[in-house]
């Protein structure tokens, strides 16, 4: 009789796919780490634990049943990150099994309010509690699952803890999501993204005077083979739940730079200015930041011609590293965009030791502008600020007539947005002086 080998499933290959399919439901959980009976890490979004973090997990290894009986398990909050935490015990009857920490995005004080945050989060931890303990169970002494760990995870999940359909559905984003991981890896190994430009237009009702510049944004898409190009948005998320973006925007910038000097024919006459997104992991990194200055300093190109944008919850969260960068970036002429404003904190003390140039507002708000009071309202707040400060505002994702009124009523300078005109592949760009507005027919859009 052949001995069977012992089958021993390691934490990391049970716990990912709960934890990323949580992740992806509840985009108000920034990272998530699990940990074992001893407080042992056993599986993270990410290099994120502070001291304070320790502290509450410790204080649940050291009474765990304890902890039970609050409602809302254990908290810490810090306005200057505006950031809330938490630490649950994971109890599988009544085995404590682990320890689960997780960070929101933004404040949660009222008791009510962290009860809904821990209600989201309680049907995954029966689910994490089988998981460890299989993670710590010898396969021999227990039925062995000769299925993939995805397919052991999925058993787990629909044994009373989630409907069938949404667990196929997890297992199937999952795939889904490590092939773009790979399809994001093998373009940056072998150069495969495009550039696309999409222009921002003036609101204002006068002609806009000679020698104006023209100004794009500068995009990223990803052509594959399996799914066609990919748009930012199908990508990026997944790039920055891998720590893959500090690697694409140096992609990014390194190929706009050589882009640009090779061009120069192209896009000087029109007085270009190319707008550029930098993520939040990239703007806290002072390597990334050196690399930036280095590239700008050796491109030999009019710097003025670049603008860079960084989102208001990034600069909120990071706001001396966002500082820093701007600052840096505007000593050399370049301009700086607060992007995605009224989607963050609504905290804005980092714009007293920086000039921003642009308040860049973000969709989700445009989206209301026509008919939304509360929409109407935020974008009327924005607009008042930008204009105290001396800054200019530009209105992203406007795809309707009704959308490009509003927002010109509202007195935003300029708009973004498929009805302006699509994103364009950047060699097949026209760089035309004056870029004609879109109509304004009288029927609705």
């Amino acid at each position: 009789m052949t001995n069977t080998p012992k089958s021993h499933e390691t934490p990391a290959s049970l716990l990912a796919p709960l934890a990323r399919g949580l992740l992806r439901r509840a985009p108000e959980i920034l990272a998530l780490s699990i940990h074992d009976a001893r407080g042992n890490a056993l599986w993270t979004s990410g290099d994120f634990l502070l001291a304070e973090d320790h502290a509450l997990i410790g204080a649940i290894l050291d009474d765990p049943h304890d902890v039970r009986g609050l409602s809302s398990g254990l908290w810490w909050e810090s306005a200057d990150s505006a950031r809330a935490r938490c630490a649950l015990p994971i109890v599988e009857g009544t085995e404590f099994r682990g320890v689960l920490l997780a960070v929101f995005s933004g404040l949660t004080t009222r008791e009510d309010e962290r009860d809904q945050r821990v209600a989201d989060l309680a049907p995954v931890l029966p689910v994490l509690a089988k998981a460890l303990r299989i993670c710590a169970h010898d396969t021999e002494s227990a039925p062995r699952v000769a299925t993939s760990d995805t397919t052991i995870v999925s058993t787990l999940r629909f044994e009373r803890h989630a409907p069938a359909n949404a667990t196929r559905e997890d297992v199937l984003e999952l795939a889904h999501e490590e092939q773009v991981l790979r399809l994001i890896d093998n373009a940056l190994c072998e150069d495969e993204f495009a550039l696309h430009l999409q222009p921002i237009v003036s609101l204002r009702d006068e002609s806009a005077p000679d020698g104006a510049p023209l100004i794009v944004e500068v995009l990223i898409r990803l052509p594959t083979e399996e799914f066609g190009v990919l748009s930012s948005h199908e990508f990026l998320d997944t790039a920055e739940r891998h720590g893959r973006m500090p690697k694409i925007d140096r992609w990014v910038i390194r190929a706009l730079l050589v882009w640009m000097q090779r061009n120069r024919d192209r896009w000087v006459d029109a007085n270009a200015v190319f707008s550029v997104n930098l993520s939040g992991k990239s703007v806290v990194r002072p390597d990334f930041r050196e690399y930036l200055e280095h590239c700008l300093d050796k491109s030999g190109l009019p710097l003025n011609a670049l603008r860079f944008e960084v989102a208001e919850l990034d600069a909120s969260i990071a706001p001396q590293e966002f500082i820093a960068l701007a600052n840096s970036l505007g000593e050399r002429g370049c301009e700086v965009s607060v992007d995605n404003a009224g989607t963050g904190t609504g905290r804005y003390d980092f714009l007293r030791e920086m000039n921003a140039d642009i308040l860049k507002i973000d969709g989700s708000l445009v989206q209301g502008a026509s008919d939304d009071i509360v929409s109407r309202a935020r974008i009327n707040g924005l607009v008042h600020m930008a204009d105290t400060l001396g800054m200019q505002t530009v209105a992203s994702q406007v795809d309707s007539t009704n959308k490009w009124r509003a927002v010109k009523q509202l007195g935003v300078d300029y708009a973004q947005g498929f009805h302006v005109r699509h994103p364009e592949h950047i060699d097949s760009f026209e760089f035309l002086a004056g870029l004609p507005r879109p109509p304004e027919p009288t029927a609705c859009a």
